[in-house]
């Protein structure tokens, strides 16, 4: 046979084994050589491996297929020639996916080896085959993936509209949704978003995808969340465009939309009032980001003045600061982080102090260093300084008793590298020997910060300066320097935690707490200012369901700050009297009952309140009467009107005058008319913008007017209700009471 004629040419069952052999072994070393690295490679590496085939690096497995061929090929009695050739032949007919057998059909009946290797040959060449479609269409299968999820998943959307690290933060935030970046990226952005498994969408009209989004959350009932970082203010607000005529063309559909759609653009503070006019058009469904007042809220946060303050410079039993004790903060820089800081610290960080016959505001010392005049600012002209400037042409008789200022300024002119600068800071921090000092460091990059601090932090040993404590403005994290453990030093703003989280865009605990204080103001406003309403379970749904309606849609942006900032205070007033608050499952934290609380903050002094039988989340809805008692639980409610005022004034509201008070009306919607009591968000004036005392003089006076009892006028209970309530909000936020470290 033709075997036989193979043998009587020299070839033998051993040379085609040993020849079967080697093949198997390169083919099984190529096969283990893939897995290791498609197993243990990380993404983008192992996508660049993969595409490796696209660019034939391994096509070694089409090789081995040469001599297997070959040797059939011999076996049946042909020349070494004729059968090399006519092997690569067919081993290029399998790149094709054209398998045979024919021509070795011989040895494989001969060889059950041999039929094993050339099989396992086989199967490699189609393996290898479908690897070599996936480096070249692997990207754009995973894209059609990722498009049908977000399509057909329960799951809420994010889609974040921007490129570059900050929206990439953003999207690696989010565990819970199924999310995509929108763009017009480039080919290597693309390539790179691909390798770290970044949906996206590319786009040069991202424009149409908004649109689509609106009437998707509309028709399907799919919920989306929104981020809109393009860092381009133009392209941000075009944007915002697109959203807003998508929810126009809704019609009547459009008023439930700011459920469904949430849309958080951040922009430049400079363009704020072109956001918060946005804002107004959108029927709720866009919220303006700052984020150097995240920035600054994160700080304040973590960081109240009070938190490093002691009983050498507090009376806990009154939360007073103690004559003889200054407080004192130095900004070094003054550019958008720092002064977003300086609004957001006057805003919250307020104290009082003891005064003949009462209590007054104990202001802070804020001394402002930069190279360049940093009181000339829009910004500050129409907010902080409204107040300040206008005060001067009022005619006292027809206010009520004005305001103090929120705090002490004092302007610098000077450069950190100025031969004067360590003389007029030092004179700053040596006010009094008791003072207690603070620098906040924003001048420059990370390094440069973080530089300066260690020196400030030398020059805190040089003068002996007790009190200061040092704040360093870093974006990244740079734990592993020494100078950021050193004691009284303290890193803020790191971005990608306190910024460009979408837990912190969404809305923080902060955040949680202000709008169920929201709620609860509202219902026992319904209760007091109800003319004898006497709440219902039902009736407390219907107002807690349009509370959470109004936050969006009716209430203003400033409104909104003002619960934001009432909640963000609360760990300073906490601190004022000896104690902190801490998040739930801290350990070695012992966390105070309520009882425990109330007797600390009231001592005996918490008025039995009239309740109604009903709830808003646990809290009770109570009736408060007139019966304020001097203590320290009204000590911290005249800290809470005069930091409430500090608040209005840092955002540009001025008081009202007793006759817009007592004459200024509005038009309903449905044609009825009220007083507005002089408060005007549209012109920025506020009737209750006035001493604690002056708040006793408005009630009367509108009780006068509209013929009711002072009690059902009464404002001022409004400002001892976040400490009565302290305990339950923490606790619903997720905190708990502590004792503060001493």
């Amino acid at each position: 046979g033709l075997g036989d004629v193979y043998k009587r040419q020299g070839g033998s069952m051993a040379a085609v084994n040993a020849v079967t052999a080697i093949c198997l072994i390169l083919l099984t070393a190529e096969v283990f050589y893939v897995a290791v690295n498609v197993i243990v490679k990380k993404r983008p590496e192992k996508i660049a491996f993969i595409r490796g085939f696209k660019k034939g690096k391994f096509a070694f497995v089409y090789l081995a297929a040469v001599p297997l061929f070959c040797a059939g090929h011999m076996y049946a009695g042909r020349d070494f020639l004729a059968s090399f050739f006519d092997a690569i032949n067919q081993t290029v007919n399998l790149v094709i996916l054209k398998y045979s057998t024919a021509s070795v059909t011989l040895l494989m009946e001969d060889s059950a080896f041999f039929t094993a290797t050339m099989y396992y040959c086989f199967f490699l060449v189609a393996i290898n085959a479908v690897l070599f479609t996936i480096s070249l269409t692997g990207q754009r299968l995973w894209l059609f993936a990722q498009s049908v999820t977000m399509r057909f998943s329960a799951k809420e959307r994010l889609i974040v509209f921007g490129t570059g690290r900050d929206c990439e933060a953003v999207y690696r935030s989010d565990g819970a949704r199924v999310k995509a970046l929108v763009g017009d990226f480039s080919h290597d952005d693309a390539e790179k978003l691909y390798s770290a498994k970044i949906n996206y969408i590319r786009t040069k009209t991202p424009e149409r995808v908004a649109e689509r989004l609106v009437a998707a959350c509309s028709e399907r009932g799919k919920s989306s969340v929104v981020v809109i970082n393009t860092g381009d203010e133009e392209r941000n607000i075009a944007l915002c465009g697109a959203f807003i005529r998508g929810c126009d063309a809704l019609g009547e559909k459009a008023a439930g939309m700011f459920g469904k759609l949430r849309v958080y653009v951040f922009g430049d503070p400079q363009y704020e009032t072109t956001y918060y006019d946005i804002m107004e058009r959108s029927h709720g469904c866009i919220r303006y980001v700052n984020k150097y007042q995240k920035v600054a809220m994160n700080f304040v946060e973590k960081y109240p003045f009070a938190l490093f303050m002691d009983e050498e410079q507090l009376d806990y039993s009154a939360a007073k600061v103690r004559a003889g004790v200054d407080i004192n903060v130095a900004m070094i820089g003054f550019g958008k982080t720092n002064r977003q800081i300086f609004l957001t610290s006057v805003a919250n960080n307020q104290f009082i102090t003891e005064r003949e016959g009462g209590t007054e505001l104990k202001k802070v010392h804020y001394h402002i260093f930069d190279k360049n005049p940093a009181e000339n600012n829009k910004n500050l002209n129409h907010s902080y300084y409204r107040y300040k400037q206008e005060r001067e042409g009022y005619d006292t008789d027809a206010y009520l008793p004005l305001p103090s200022l929120p705090a002490d300024e004092s302007y610098h002119k000077l450069d950190i590298n100025d031969t004067h600068f360590y003389n007029v800071l030092h004179d700053a921090f040596m006010s009094e020997k008791n003072s207690v000092n603070f620098a906040v460091i924003a001048f420059g990059s990370d390094l440069e910060n973080i530089d300066f601090a260690q020196k400030l932090l030398d020059k805190r040993a040089e003068w002996g300066v007790k009190n200061l404590v040092v704040f360093v403005k870093t974006r990244k994290d740079h734990k592993d320097l020494a100078v950021l453990n050193a004691p009284g030093c303290y890193a803020i703003g790191n971005e990608r935690e306190c910024v460009f989280d979408i837990r912190e865009i969404v809305g923080d605990s902060i955040y949680r707490m202000a709008r169920l204080r929201n709620a609860v103001y509202d219902v026992e406003y319904l209760v007091t200012c109800g003319e004898g309403i006497k709440p219902t379970s039902d009736m407390v749904a219907k107002s807690k369901a349009a509370s959470d309606r109004e936050w969006y849609t009716v209430r203003s942006q400033l409104e909104r700050e003002s619960s934001l900032y009432c909640c963000l205070s609360v760990r300073s007033k906490l601190n004022l009297m000896g104690l902190d608050c801490v998040p739930k499952g801290t350990r070695g934290r012992r966390p105070l009952t309520e009882e425990e609380y109330l007797a600390r903050y009231a001592k005996g002094d918490m008025p039995d309140f009239d309740t109604y039988g009903v709830e808003v989340d646990g809290k009770k809805v109570v009736h408060y009467d007139l019966d304020f008692k001097p203590s320290l639980r009204t000590d911290l409610a005249v800290h809470e009107h005069l930091r409430w005022n500090s608040f209005m004034i840092s955002k540009g509201m001025v008081p009202a005058d007793k006759e817009r008070i007592l004459n200024e009306t509005v038009t309903r919607a449905d044609g009825s008319v009220r007083y507005t009591n002089g408060k005007n968000y549209a012109l920025r004036r506020h009737g209750n913008l006035t001493t604690f005392e002056g708040l006793e003089e408005f009630r009367r006076m509108v009780a006068e007017r509209d013929g009711r009892s002072e009690e059902e006028k009464d404002v001022i209970k409004y400002d001892y209700q976040l400490m009565d309530d302290a305990w339950w909000l923490l606790n619903k936020g997720g905190y708990i009471i502590v004792e503060k470290d001493r």
